[in-house]
């Protein structure tokens, strides 16, 4: 079962978190109509697969999306080196990222990256840990 009802609601929570770190971003980068349109394409083809992969395997899903995040902990710190250059303005903080992350009034750009590496790196833990324990499982998810 993966460990237990627990574990859905942590996966529901990661969701919720994963549309707050693109709620933002979609506020920073004010994409145009194709771009989102091209995001929202990519969204459902990534969408089906995955679906068919937790299905086979959902040890292999867990351990993919682990290596996303583990891939999403390097950009952002990459990002936040190139705001800390200067390569990126560090523009103010989006009012939904001051919310969502309680972060103060004047808070920049760099918080913000700083709360969703965070973030990445809570969910590239929690993603690695639920592969290992589906492969602990007796069952054959494997």
């Amino acid at each position: 079962d993966g460990g237990g009802a627990d574990w859905v609601q942590e996966l529901v929570a990661e969701a919720d978190n994963e549309r707050m770190h693109l709620v933002t971003f979609l506020e920073l980068a004010r994409p145009t109509r194709l771009e989102r349109l091209i995001v929202l394409l990519a969204q459902g083809v990534f969408f089906n697969a995955f679906f068919l992969l937790y299905l086979l395997s959902p040890r292999t899903a867990h351990r993919l999306v682990g290596y996303f995040e583990e891939e999403a902990v390097v950009s952002y710190t990459r990002y936040l080196a190139e705001v800390d250059a200067g390569t990126i303005p560090n523009v103010p903080a989006p009012d939904c990222a001051r919310r969502y992350w309680s972060l103060p009034e004047d808070a920049t750009l760099r918080e913000v990256i700083v709360a969703v590496r965070a973030d990445e790196a809570r969910h590239r833990d929690a993603n690695h840990g639920y592969a290992d324990r589906f492969a602990g499982d007796a069952g054959e998810r494997a």
